[in-house]
């Protein structure tokens, strides 16, 4: 099934301006579920507001009959954080280090009151090494980050339970199941 902002958008699209009870009602979603997804896709430019009556832009026309990837998506758990996590820090100093371990990722981001802080994040930065996003010298064992991973601020996000890592920035998802890309 679609994720809601996928559907709102399509709905939109086919039965045209709604208020949001009745997008609630049709997609079997609460208010507040609609309410939240509309203010992302409002944000994005592809849809149109007022007095709780929604219509699409004509961005959000064109987003709806193209088909692909909505803004508005959240792919896992962890995919829907844009806090300073744990993860979050890590990626930035990914981004600005050449290489570096997870010890020296410790050391910059962690102040001591994270527990389980060092499995934490050797997990995420094996799956994003499985799935292509970082690399790891042989002899030092060092991670850095490859410069056509680089997709923006945003930290990708690892989903365990679904062995799948998204790249937050533009909505890819590569499954790691399998081994990975490494």
């Amino acid at each position: 099934m679609a994720v809601l902002a996928e559907r709102i958008l399509l709905h939109l699209a086919e039965h045209g301006p709604c208020f949001t009870r009745q997008l609630a009602s049709c997609l079997g979603a609460s208010s507040k579920g609609v309410v939240y997804a509309c203010r992302c896709l409002r944000r994005h430019g592809l849809l149109h507001s007022e007095d709780s009556l929604h219509g699409l832009t004509a961005a959000g026309m064109q987003t709806a009959r193209a088909g692909g990837w909505v803004p508005c998506q959240r792919v896992g758990r962890a995919a829907t954080s844009d806090g300073r996590t744990l993860r979050q820090r890590a990626w930035a100093v990914l981004r600005m280090a050449d290489h570096t371990t997870v010890p020296d990722i410790l050391r910059v981001v962690c102040d001591g009151d994270e527990q389980g802080a060092e499995e934490n994040l050797r997990n995420y930065c094996r799956a994003l090494h499985l799935a292509g996003i970082l690399g790891k010298t042989r002899r030092t064992g060092a991670y850095f980050l490859r410069r056509e991973a680089d997709t923006g601020a945003n930290a990708p996000a690892y989903n365990r339970a679904r062995k799948t890592v998204t790249d937050r920035n533009t909505g890819r998802t590569v499954s790691i199941a399998e081994g990975g890309h490494a």
